[in-house]
Protein backbone atom coordinates (compact mmCIF):
# COMPACT_ATOMS: atom_id res chain seq x y z
CA UNK A 1 0.00 0.00 0.00
CA UNK A 2 2.87 2.53 0.68
CA UNK A 3 4.53 1.95 -2.75
CA UNK A 4 1.45 2.76 -4.28
CA UNK A 5 1.14 5.83 -2.26
CA UNK A 6 4.70 6.84 -3.19
CA UNK A 7 4.36 5.56 -6.84
CA UNK A 8 1.45 7.46 -6.81
CA UNK A 9 3.43 10.90 -6.69
CA UNK A 10 4.50 9.72 -9.93
CA UNK A 11 3.61 10.75 -13.47
CA UNK A 12 3.96 8.25 -15.83
CA UNK A 13 7.26 6.74 -16.94
CA UNK A 14 9.46 7.57 -19.70
CA UNK A 15 11.61 4.69 -19.82
CA UNK A 16 13.48 6.00 -22.74
CA UNK A 17 14.82 9.82 -23.39
CA UNK A 18 14.49 11.72 -26.89
CA UNK A 19 17.93 13.06 -28.16
CA UNK A 20 21.08 11.71 -29.53
CA UNK A 21 22.88 8.87 -27.59
CA UNK A 22 26.89 8.50 -26.93
CA UNK A 23 27.85 7.59 -30.32
CA UNK A 24 31.85 9.46 -29.85
CA UNK A 25 34.19 7.64 -28.30
CA UNK A 26 36.92 9.23 -26.19
CA UNK A 27 40.38 8.11 -27.07
CA UNK A 28 41.46 4.62 -24.65
CA UNK A 29 44.22 5.73 -22.07
CA UNK A 30 44.51 4.76 -18.34
CA UNK A 31 41.53 5.82 -16.51
CA UNK A 32 42.79 8.17 -13.58
CA UNK A 33 41.01 8.50 -10.03
CA UNK A 34 39.16 11.93 -10.02
CA UNK A 35 39.82 14.76 -8.66
CA UNK A 36 38.34 14.84 -4.94
CA UNK A 37 37.44 17.11 -1.93
CA UNK A 38 38.27 16.27 1.41
CA UNK A 39 35.91 17.23 4.07
CA UNK A 40 37.49 16.98 7.86
CA UNK A 41 35.29 14.73 10.59
CA UNK A 42 32.81 16.56 12.54
CA UNK A 43 29.28 16.82 13.94
CA UNK A 44 26.26 16.88 11.53
CA UNK A 45 22.66 17.98 12.38
CA UNK A 46 20.56 15.98 9.52
CA UNK A 47 16.78 15.13 9.35
CA UNK A 48 16.21 12.04 7.53
CA UNK A 49 14.62 11.63 3.84
CA UNK A 50 11.49 10.52 3.30
CA UNK A 51 7.86 10.28 4.98
CA UNK A 52 7.26 10.50 8.68
CA UNK A 53 3.88 10.28 10.52
CA UNK A 54 2.39 11.17 14.42
CA UNK A 55 -0.28 9.10 14.39
CA UNK A 56 -2.14 9.93 11.10
CA UNK A 57 -0.34 12.91 10.57
CA UNK A 58 2.62 13.68 8.09
CA UNK A 59 5.38 16.10 9.82
CA UNK A 60 8.30 16.67 9.99
CA UNK A 61 11.66 14.07 10.96
CA UNK A 62 12.97 15.10 14.07
CA UNK A 63 16.84 16.18 13.57
CA UNK A 64 19.39 14.49 14.68
CA UNK A 65 23.10 15.61 15.56
CA UNK A 66 25.79 12.42 15.13
CA UNK A 67 29.44 12.76 14.85
CA UNK A 68 30.68 11.70 11.51
CA UNK A 69 33.67 10.17 9.70
CA UNK A 70 35.84 12.17 7.45
CA UNK A 71 34.23 11.87 3.58
CA UNK A 72 36.32 12.32 0.36
CA UNK A 73 33.86 13.23 -2.70
CA UNK A 74 34.46 14.17 -6.81
CA UNK A 75 34.74 18.03 -6.55
CA UNK A 76 33.11 18.02 -9.93
CA UNK A 77 30.17 15.65 -11.42
CA UNK A 78 30.94 13.24 -13.45
CA UNK A 79 31.35 14.14 -17.20
CA UNK A 80 30.31 12.77 -20.47
CA UNK A 81 34.06 11.97 -21.57
CA UNK A 82 34.42 9.39 -18.09
CA UNK A 83 31.32 7.87 -19.08
CA UNK A 84 31.46 7.30 -22.52
CA UNK A 85 35.04 4.87 -20.85
CA UNK A 86 32.41 3.29 -19.30
CA UNK A 87 30.04 2.47 -22.01
CA UNK A 88 33.06 1.71 -23.94
CA UNK A 89 34.25 -1.18 -22.01
CA UNK A 90 30.89 -2.18 -21.88
CA UNK A 91 29.78 -1.81 -18.60
CA UNK A 92 27.76 1.62 -18.59
CA UNK A 93 24.41 1.63 -20.76
CA UNK A 94 24.39 4.15 -23.16
CA UNK A 95 23.30 7.71 -22.41
CA UNK A 96 22.49 11.21 -24.02
CA UNK A 97 25.62 13.08 -24.92
CA UNK A 98 26.38 16.23 -26.26
CA UNK A 99 29.92 15.34 -27.34
CA UNK A 100 31.40 18.39 -25.93
CA UNK A 101 34.34 18.04 -23.48
CA UNK A 102 34.09 18.97 -20.17
CA UNK A 103 30.07 18.69 -19.82
CA UNK A 104 28.54 16.81 -16.92
CA UNK A 105 26.16 13.58 -17.67
CA UNK A 106 22.94 13.93 -17.53
CA UNK A 107 20.14 11.97 -18.23
CA UNK A 108 21.17 9.37 -16.17
CA UNK A 109 19.63 6.68 -13.84
CA UNK A 110 20.31 5.05 -10.03
CA UNK A 111 21.67 2.20 -11.57
CA UNK A 112 23.67 3.95 -14.50
CA UNK A 113 25.52 5.55 -11.60
CA UNK A 114 25.77 2.17 -9.98
CA UNK A 115 27.45 0.37 -12.76
CA UNK A 116 29.82 3.72 -13.38
CA UNK A 117 30.67 3.70 -9.98
CA UNK A 118 31.50 -0.22 -10.11
CA UNK A 119 33.57 0.74 -13.41
CA UNK A 120 35.80 3.18 -11.55
CA UNK A 121 36.62 1.49 -8.45
CA UNK A 122 37.54 -1.63 -10.86
CA UNK A 123 39.45 0.57 -13.26
CA UNK A 124 41.17 2.15 -10.69
CA UNK A 125 41.72 -0.29 -7.98
CA UNK A 126 39.63 2.42 -5.49
CA UNK A 127 36.36 1.87 -3.89
CA UNK A 128 33.70 4.43 -4.91
CA UNK A 129 29.83 4.23 -4.48
CA UNK A 130 26.95 7.07 -4.47
CA UNK A 131 27.00 9.27 -1.22
CA UNK A 132 24.17 8.80 1.09
CA UNK A 133 21.67 11.59 1.60
CA UNK A 134 23.44 12.90 4.87
CA UNK A 135 26.51 12.90 2.91
CA UNK A 136 25.74 14.78 0.27
CA UNK A 137 23.97 17.34 2.36
CA UNK A 138 27.20 17.25 4.42
CA UNK A 139 29.18 18.23 1.29
CA UNK A 140 27.03 21.13 0.11
CA UNK A 141 27.61 22.97 2.94
CA UNK A 142 26.57 26.30 2.59
CA UNK A 143 24.44 25.00 -0.40
CA UNK A 144 22.31 22.36 1.70
CA UNK A 145 19.07 22.88 2.07
CA UNK A 146 16.79 21.46 5.22
CA UNK A 147 13.44 20.10 4.21
CA UNK A 148 11.24 20.59 7.53
CA UNK A 149 8.48 22.72 6.98
CA UNK A 150 7.59 23.27 10.22
CA UNK A 151 3.85 23.17 9.17
CA UNK A 152 2.54 20.46 10.80
CA UNK A 153 -1.17 20.13 9.84
CA UNK A 154 -4.19 18.28 11.04
CA UNK A 155 -4.71 18.07 6.71
CA UNK A 156 -1.89 16.64 4.73
CA UNK A 157 -2.81 18.82 2.09
CA UNK A 158 -1.60 21.91 3.27
CA UNK A 159 1.45 20.78 3.78
CA UNK A 160 2.04 19.12 0.59
CA UNK A 161 0.97 22.80 -0.96
CA UNK A 162 3.33 24.27 1.31
CA UNK A 163 6.61 21.88 0.64
CA UNK A 164 5.38 22.48 -3.58
CA UNK A 165 5.50 26.15 -2.89
CA UNK A 166 8.80 26.11 -1.32
CA UNK A 167 10.19 24.34 -3.90
CA UNK A 168 9.22 26.13 -6.62
CA UNK A 169 10.92 29.16 -4.82
CA UNK A 170 13.61 27.20 -4.08
CA UNK A 171 14.30 26.10 -7.38
CA UNK A 172 13.10 29.21 -9.15
CA UNK A 173 12.42 28.46 -13.30
CA UNK A 174 13.60 25.54 -14.87
CA UNK A 175 17.15 26.06 -16.27
CA UNK A 176 18.01 23.59 -19.29
CA UNK A 177 20.86 25.06 -20.20
CA UNK A 178 24.34 22.73 -20.17
CA UNK A 179 27.29 24.34 -18.41
CA UNK A 180 30.94 23.60 -18.61
CA UNK A 181 32.47 22.44 -15.34
CA UNK A 182 32.88 25.25 -12.32
CA UNK A 183 29.82 27.59 -13.94
CA UNK A 184 28.11 27.29 -10.52
CA UNK A 185 31.37 28.15 -8.21
CA UNK A 186 32.94 26.40 -5.30
CA UNK A 187 31.16 26.11 -1.74
CA UNK A 188 32.26 26.60 1.26
CA UNK A 189 33.50 22.88 1.31
CA UNK A 190 35.37 23.11 -2.02
CA UNK A 191 32.71 21.33 -4.13
CA UNK A 192 32.34 22.24 -7.36
CA UNK A 193 28.97 22.96 -8.74
CA UNK A 194 26.64 21.82 -6.41
CA UNK A 195 22.70 22.95 -5.94
CA UNK A 196 23.27 23.97 -9.51
CA UNK A 197 21.16 22.68 -12.16
CA UNK A 198 22.08 18.90 -11.81
CA UNK A 199 20.43 17.19 -8.99
CA UNK A 200 22.14 14.11 -7.65
CA UNK A 201 21.51 10.55 -7.09
CA UNK A 202 22.28 9.43 -3.66
CA UNK A 203 22.17 5.73 -2.18
CA UNK A 204 19.47 6.82 0.10
CA UNK A 205 16.03 4.52 -0.65
CA UNK A 206 12.46 6.58 0.59
CA UNK A 207 11.92 6.00 3.95
CA UNK A 208 8.65 5.53 6.03
CA UNK A 209 8.55 6.06 9.19
CA UNK A 210 6.42 6.23 12.62
CA UNK A 211 7.40 8.91 15.24
CA UNK A 212 6.81 9.07 18.97
CA UNK A 213 4.19 10.97 20.63
CA UNK A 214 6.36 13.85 21.24
CA UNK A 215 7.84 13.89 18.24
CA UNK A 216 11.26 13.53 19.42
CA UNK A 217 12.13 9.60 18.25
CA UNK A 218 11.56 7.82 15.19
CA UNK A 219 9.67 4.56 16.64
CA UNK A 220 9.64 2.74 13.67
CA UNK A 221 10.86 2.95 9.90
CA UNK A 222 11.25 0.84 6.69
CA UNK A 223 12.80 1.57 3.67
CA UNK A 224 11.03 1.59 0.10
CA UNK A 225 14.53 1.23 -2.02
CA UNK A 226 12.64 1.58 -5.59
CA UNK A 227 12.83 5.30 -5.15
CA UNK A 228 15.89 6.96 -4.27
CA UNK A 229 16.73 10.73 -2.91
CA UNK A 230 18.31 13.05 -4.79
CA UNK A 231 19.98 16.21 -4.04
CA UNK A 232 20.57 19.90 -5.31
CA UNK A 233 18.36 22.94 -4.76
CA UNK A 234 15.97 20.62 -3.22
CA UNK A 235 15.36 16.92 -2.10
CA UNK A 236 13.26 15.24 -4.30
CA UNK A 237 12.47 11.19 -4.55
CA UNK A 238 12.85 9.54 -7.59
CA UNK A 239 12.22 6.17 -8.77
CA UNK A 240 15.55 4.19 -9.99
CA UNK A 241 14.77 3.82 -13.47
CA UNK A 242 14.58 6.92 -14.33
CA UNK A 243 16.50 9.25 -16.54
CA UNK A 244 14.82 12.20 -17.06
CA UNK A 245 12.19 13.53 -14.29
CA UNK A 246 11.05 16.40 -16.57
CA UNK A 247 9.53 13.91 -18.92
CA UNK A 248 7.00 12.32 -16.46
CA UNK A 249 9.80 11.38 -15.08
CA UNK A 250 7.92 10.37 -11.48
CA UNK A 251 9.37 13.37 -9.31
CA UNK A 252 7.53 13.66 -6.28
CA UNK A 253 6.71 17.47 -6.21
CA UNK A 254 8.71 19.88 -8.60
CA UNK A 255 11.18 17.20 -10.69
CA UNK A 256 14.63 18.63 -11.26
CA UNK A 257 16.19 20.07 -14.15
CA UNK A 258 18.51 17.48 -15.05
CA UNK A 259 19.94 14.02 -13.08
CA UNK A 260 23.62 13.43 -12.74
CA UNK A 261 25.74 12.38 -9.80
CA UNK A 262 29.31 12.49 -8.17
CA UNK A 263 30.71 9.73 -6.13
CA UNK A 264 32.28 9.15 -2.45
CA UNK A 265 35.97 7.78 -2.46
CA UNK A 266 36.09 4.92 0.46
CA UNK A 267 39.20 5.46 2.68
CA UNK A 268 40.78 4.22 5.65
CA UNK A 269 41.40 5.88 8.08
Amino acid sequence: MRQRAVIGLCAAAVLGAAGGFLAWWPEAREVTAPQTVRIAAGSQDYRPAGEFRQGTRIVDAPMRRAEVPALEIMKFHVTETDYARCVRDGVCAEAPASGMAGLAQTEVNYLDALAFAAWLSEATGQSWRLPTDAEWLRAAGDRGVDDGLDADSADPSRRWIASYRREVALRGEADLERYPAGHFGINDRGVADIGGNIWEWTESCFQNGRLSADGAVIDAASDYCGVRAVQGKHRAFIIDFIRDARSGGCAAGVPPDYLGFRLVRETTG
